[in-house]
């Protein structure tokens, strides 16, 4: 009887365990496209981001860029970084943004840099240039003594622009 009521609660405690590793997966991450994936000028992919909101964290919006040349300092300059602008979207979660007014679409559409931007903005090439496609979430917890504000999150994977081989 010992032996079963025990093998009951090590089985219980393996299941809350698991709950708790599943409820606590790393909150914003970039699900689709997976890093390392190489995109063409002008392609449509797939693009899933996992927001921060869960219990206790509220994610409102958050922001899709394309970095092609990272940040060195975050020091005021004239050339900060450089890239391309997705968007900024709504991620749904409760109570933050029950429905979402500007959800993100499911694809997104790399850049063509080899069209002009139009005005001074020159076209230019680029192949096989790894770049990041980085996502700036802003989102607020349950903490008393957190930053003031709603918080900002980073997270950014390496993509291949205009891969010329595998």
């Amino acid at each position: 009887m010992k032996l079963t009521f025990f093998s009951a609660l090590a089985a219980s405690l393996t299941l809350v365990a698991a709950r708790a590793v599943a409820r606590d997966a790393p909150h914003g991450q970039i699900i689709e496209p997976v890093a390392g994936a190489h995109i063409a000028p002008g392609a449509t992919f797939n693009f899933t981001y996992q927001g921060s909101g869960d219990y206790c964290r509220s994610s409102y919006a958050y922001s899709v860029w394309l970095i092609t040349d990272m940040p060195t300092s975050f020091a005021p300059v004239d050339v900060f970084s450089a890239g391309h602008f997705f968007g900024r979207y709504d991620y749904p979660n409760y109570p933050a943004v029950p429905y979402p007014k500007n959800p993100a679409p499911p694809q997104l559409t790399m850049p063509d840099f080899s069209v002009s931007p139009g005005g001074f903005g020159p076209s230019q090439t680029a192949t096989n240039k790894t770049v990041q496609l980085a996502v700036l979430e802003e989102w607020a917890g349950c903490e008393i003594d957190g930053p003031l504000g709603v918080s900002m999150s980073l997270t950014y994977i390496p993509v291949v622009y205009n891969a010329t081989s595998s």
